[in-house]
């Protein structure tokens, strides 16, 4: 079984330690767990994947606008401490995911909420505005996933492009030996025998696809231990079979909303600068902010002009 890892990939470096509340709510028979801290208006922060770990850098975001906001940290489906569920394609897919935001909203008793979306996050925060206009005061896409399937294959290309031809070698050997695994078996094998040789190729492959991530490619080596154990790569395909198959489109509907939102990618994102401007023509009251030298992960990659852009917009929003 060939793999495919697509712009839903988020890859999120090591864990920032921040005292959150923990608290918890049901979507039917799934139970998910969210954080929140500070006060003042609503800001929820979907992180990316589908199946990243919520933290860093989430929990830098939290601590850099509680005293501005009240910042609510969504543990998705299949990630966090909402890790352990079924997945399946009635588990995972856009709908559920955004039925997930709906009910919290409703649970904290939220009339407007700020939405920050990363990668596959900007995803559902584009989608949730288009679906509930009226409950969005501001949009936050960073390397924020396209709004549509059009644009999909995008960053295949890229990350190939970027490939030299002996990591592609390296790579397509490596896929060889941990693809007699399925996603459900491999995830399963790298916690309770993380020294067979399936787990050992798929982190090695990890190692070397990471680097498309980043503008400074030395950067990947230093965050694979916690991807390797923290993401859940389960709900992927689900969510990248979903896109392709219905044709997943919802430009027209953003260009009928008029809220506001910041768009904020490196120069050197491998998901491609159509995808951010199509973003662009989408929402017609738009911010693009554009940090050079920087990829996907522009947290690690210009850290200082990230959160700088991130806290100056955010703040004046407020």
């Amino acid at each position: 079984m060939k793999r495919t890892y697509s712009l839903l990939l988020l890859f999120l470096p090591h864990s920032y330690l921040s005292s959150q509340t923990v608290k918890t709510f049901n979507n039917g028979s799934i139970k998910l767990y969210y954080e929140e801290k500070g006060s003042g208006q609503p800001l929820y922060i979907l992180t990316g994947g589908p199946g990243a770990p919520p933290d860093d850098p989430s929990y830098k975001i939290m601590d850099s606008l509680k005293s501005h906001y009240t910042c609510v940290l969504l543990h998705q489906r299949g990630a966090g401490l909402s890790r352990d569920i079924p997945i399946n394609e009635q588990t995972i897919n856009i709908k559920a995911y955004l039925k997930d935001i709906e009910l919290l909203r409703k649970v904290r008793g939220d009339n407007k909420i700020v939405l920050l979306g990363i990668s596959w996050g900007g995803l559902l925060a584009q989608n949730y505005a288009a679906d509930h206009p009226e409950q969005v005061a501001s949009l936050v896409l960073i390397g924020s996933a396209p709004p549509s399937y059009k644009v999909w294959d995008v960053l295949f290309d890229n990350q190939y492009s970027r490939f030299s031809f002996a990591e592609r070698d390296s790579m397509e050997l490596l896929r060889n030996i941990f693809s007699t695994k399925s996603d459900r078996e491999l995830d399963s094998m790298k916690r309770v025998d993380p020294n067979a040789k399936e787990v050992q190729a798929f982190k090695q492959f990890l190692g070397i696809f990471h680097r498309v991530h980043f503008y400074e490619r030395s950067h990947a080596a230093k965050e694979l231990d916690w991807l390797f154990n923290g993401f859940n790569f389960q709900p992927i395909p689900f969510i990248d079979k979903e896109v392709m198959s219905t044709k997943w489109d919802i430009t027209e509907k953003l260009r009928k909303i008029k809220i506001p939102a910041l768009i904020l990618y490196g120069r050197q994102d491998d998901q491609g600068e159509s995808t951010f401007q199509l973003q662009k023509e989408c929402l017609r009251f738009s911010t693009v902010k554009v940090i050079e030298k920087c990829g996907h992960i522009s947290w690690v990659d210009q850290p200082e002009q990230f959160y700088r852009i991130l806290v100056d917009y955010l703040i004046r929003k407020n």
